[in-house]
């Protein structure tokens, strides 16, 4: 009986560090997109990169998307992009890993399909292109 306990409680003990170090690779991994995603984000307003999302199982929640209408141009790049990397830790932290199915790396800002493909006047920065190619 003795060995029984003490083996359930082994047991328990390892499927809970499987669990501990399943969350931490991939929140690791998050991170990583996270960053690369941020890092290669052209920087005019701020709206673009500031705009990026993470958001898990396909969920109905609200992504960001922010306008650049009105606002300044030719902003600081690395203020802005280190405030989008902070906006996608905080959906990386929020996501329950446990009901984790998908993960969806979204841009809901008006411009971002001008962003990504560009337009007559300019060529696109296939952000998501090459983040794909990246991280599959």
């Amino acid at each position: 009986m003795a060995n029984n306990l003490k083996n359930a409680e082994v047991f328990r003990q390892v499927t809970f560090r499987i669990k501990q170090a399943q969350e931490e690779a991939i929140r690791d991994r998050l991170t990583d997109i996270a960053q690369f995603v941020t890092s290669i984000s052209p920087v005019d307003t701020g709206a673009y990169v500031t705009s990026h999302s993470m958001v898990a199982n396909n969920s109905n929640s609200r992504a960001r998307g922010k306008t650049s209408k009105g606002k300044p141009r030719k902003q600081n790049r690395e203020a802005f992009q280190q405030e989008g990397f902070s906006n996608l830790l905080s959906d990386i932290n929020s996501i329950d890993t446990d009901s984790l199915t998908r993960i969806t790396l979204r841009n809901d800002s008006p411009h971002a399909r001008y962003v990504e493909d560009g337009n007559g006047n300019s060529v696109g920065h296939l952000v998501y292109t090459k983040t794909r190619r990246q991280f599959g």
